[in-house]
C-alpha cells in the first residue's frame, strides 16, 4: 500500500458520517452480487481506506483521527445500513487499531503506527474472545512460537496485521519471569511463515466477514510483538475491562444498520413498485393506512433503539474518559445500559428486516432484489452470543443490584 492511496484522516464525527455515507452508496450498489458472491471483501477494505476511515480510531497525539467511542458506534451504524459484513470488520479494526499504541513497548508502537497510518494497514484478530482452546505461546531461543487453531476468525484472512490471543506453555518465561498458564497478545504480521486460513466460512449472513478459521503452525514472534499478559487470576481494574460493553455497543450498531437499511429498502420498493392489495380500495400500496400503521411502528421502535443506543454511547465516552479513575459502579452501569440498548435492537431488527416483506408483498421475495440478507445478517450475528444471557443479566441487575461481573463477553 502507498501512501497516495490514504486519504488524510483528519475531520470529525460529521465527516466521517459523510465518508461512511458515500462508501455506503457505492457498497449499495453491488450489495446483491457481492452477498451472492461471498468473496474476500478486499475491494470493500480499499474503498475503506481511500475514504479515510480506517484511521480514525487512533488518537490524535499519535497522528489519528482521535474519534471517540460513540463517534466509531454511529461510524458503524451508517455503514451497517448498507453492508452489514464491513460494517462488522471495520468494527474489530477501529478498536483494533489502538492495540499496542499504549505502554512502556515503544517499538511496537512505531510499527503500528508507521504500519496503520502510512501504509494503510487493515487489522482483525484471532481471538474467539479468549476463550479456550487458546493459540499455545511458548519459549523457542530469544523469541516465541505460536502454535494452534481458531475456528471464527472474522476478517483475518484480508488483514495486514492481526491481534493474536495465547496461553503461555507450562514453563514460558518474558523478562525472566514464570508466565505459564497466563493470557497474551501479541502482534502478528499477515501474511508470516506458518500462518494459514482455511477459507471455510459458509454461513446464510455476514457472508463477507471472512470468518472461518485460522491455523498457527510454529509462528515466529518476539518480545517486541507482545501487547502485554497477564494472570486469568489478576482482576482487571474497571477502565481495562470497560471495552467488552463497548464492544457488545458495537454489535448493537450492526443491528441498527441492518434494520435501517431494510426499512428504507422496503420503504423505496413500495414507493416504486409496491401494488396494492387487491381488496384494499386504494391505487398506490403508498396509500394503503395498513401498510402506514406498519411501517409507522416499525419505524418507532428502530427509533427508540437508535435513542437508546446513542445514550448508551455518550454513557461510554464519559466512562472511558476517567480512565483510572473508573469506578466498579461507573464501568457496570456502562454495561447495563449496553446490554439494554442491544436487547432492544436485537429484538427489533430481527422484526424489521422479516416484517418488512409483509409491507412490500410477494414480488419482493425475488432473488433479484436480496431483500433477505438484512435479515439473514443480523440472524446470523446475533448468534455470537444468546440474547438470553444478556437479558438475565440485566435483570440480575434490577432485582438485585447485581453489575454483570466482567469477563470476555460481559
Amino acid at each position: 500500500m502507498t501512501d497516495q492511496n490514504i486519504k488524510t484522516t483528519a475531520g470529525n464525527l460529521t465527516e466521517w458520517l459523510a465518508r461512511t455515507a458515500a462508501v455506503g452508496a457505492e457498497l449499495d450498489k453491488t450489495a446483491v452480487e457481492r452477498d451472492t458472491a461471498g468473496r474476500d471483501p478486499v475491494a470493500e477494505i480499499e474503498l475503506l481506506r481511500r475514504a479515510g476511515l480506517l484511521t480514525i480510531a487512533i488518537p490524535r497525539r499519535f497522528g489519528g483521527g482521535g474519534a471517540t467511542a460513540s463517534d466509531i458506534l454511529r461510524v458503524i451504524r451508517q455503514l451497517a445500513e448498507a453492508d452489514t459484513s464491513i460494517a462488522q470488520i471495520l468494527a474489530y479494526h477501529l478498536f483494533g487499531s489502538r492495540i499496542g499504541l499504549e505502554g512502556e513497548n515503544t517499538a511496537l508502537r512505531d510499527k503500528r503506527l508507521e504500519g496503520l497510518l502510512t501504509k494503510g494497514w487493515f487489522h482483525a484478530g484471532i481471538a474467539q474472545a479468549a476463550y479456550p482452546p487458546l493459540i499455545e505461546a511458548k519459549n523457542e531461543g530469544d523469541a516465541f512460537v505460536l502454535n494452534g487453531t481458531k475456528s471464527f476468525t472474522s476478517g483475518a484472512a484480508v488483514a495486514d496485521s492481526l491481534q493474536v490471543w495465547v496461553r503461555f506453555a507450562a514453563g514460558t518465561v518474558v523478562d525472566g519471569a514464570d508466565v505459564s498458564h497466563f493470557i497474551g497478545q501479541f502482534i502478528v504480521d499477515n501474511p508470516t511463515a506458518g500462518l494459514t486460513f482455511g477459507g471455510d466460512w459458509d454461513s446464510i449472513g455476514q457472508r463477507l466477514t471472512v470468518s472461518g478459521s485460522a491455523r498457527l503452525d510454529n509462528v515466529r514472534v518476539t518480545r517486541t510483538d507482545l501487547v502485554g499478559f497477564y494472570s486469568e487470576e489478576t482482576k482487571q481494574p474497571p477502565n481495562v475491562t470497560v471495552h467488552v460493553p463497548v464492544i457488545q455497543l458495537a454489535f448493537t450498531e450492526l443491528y441498527i444498520g441492518a434494520a435501517k437499511g431494510a426499512l428504507k429498502a422496503a420503504r423505496n420498493y413500495i414507493r416504486t413498485e409496491g401494488r396494492p392489495w387487491v381488496t384494499s380500495g386504494y391505487e398506490r400500496a403508498g396509500d394503503d393506512t395498513l401498510i402506514m400503521d406498519r411501517i409507522g411502528t416499525l419505524s418507532a421502535r428502530l427509533a427508540a433503539a437508535e435513542a437508546l443506543a446513542d445514550a448508551a454511547g455518550v454513557r461510554s465516552d464519559a466512562a472511558i474518559a476517567q480512565g483510572k479513575e473508573l469506578t466498579e459502579t461507573g464501568r457496570g452501569e456502562v454495561a447495563i445500559i449496553a446490554y439494554q440498548a442491544k436487547i432492544i435492537a436485537h429484538e427489533t431488527a430481527l422484526d424489521v428486516t422479516s416484517r418488512v416483506f409483509e409491507l412490500m408483498g410477494a414480488r419482493a421475495a425475488a432473488r433479484k432484489y436480496g431483500f433477505d440478507r438484512f435479515w439473514r445478517n443480523v440472524r446470523t450475528h446475533t448468534l455470537h452470543d444468546p440474547i438470553h444471557y444478556k437479558v438475565q443479566e440485566v435483570g440480575d441487575f434490577v432485582l438485585n443490584d447485581r453489575f454483570p461481573q466482567p469477563d470476555y463477553y460481559r
